[in-house]
Order: structure tokens, then C-alpha cells, then sequence
């Protein structure tokens, strides 16, 4: 995955600033962002999607909250 563009990271995982493009969904600054995708990195280094959402808000929210993801 490319690293252009905004990324949070919280704990072990990492909120992405993404938008749409006309092929495909790429990286964007937290301005222009459409939406943010959370991801949670493995022991390995890999990358794996948890969750959309719509505001960066709400993906700390969902970053912070009590849960094992």
C-alpha cells in the first residue's frame, strides 16, 4: 500500500484518508478526504482492513474503543 497522503496511527492500527478517483479509491490528504479506512498491522508487517468510515471521528473512536480488533 502506498504511503502518500494521511495516516494516523493508534496503537496498532492505522487510520487512512482515502477518496474515490474514477477507477479506483486513493490516498488523500484529511482535507480532501471522502472517508477513512482503519487498518490493523499484523506481526508480520502486513496490513489488514478492519473498518470504513465516514469521518476521521469516528475512526478514532472506533480506534480508542474497548474492543479487541
Amino acid at each position: 500500500m502506498p504511503q502518500k497522503g494521511f495516516t494516523a496511527i493508534v496503537n496498532k492500527l492505522h487510520i487512512h484518508a482515502m477518496r474515490s478517483s474514477a477507477a479506483t479509491d486513493v490516498n488523500a490528504g484529511q482535507s480532501e478526504a471522502q472517508f477513512f479506512d482503519v487498518y490493523r498491522r499484523e506481526p508480520s508487517g502486513s496490513m489488514t482492513f478492519l473498518d470504513r468510515l465516514l469521518s476521521f471521528d469516528s475512526a478514532l473512536d472506533y480506534c480508542l474503543a474497548p474492543t479487541l480488533h
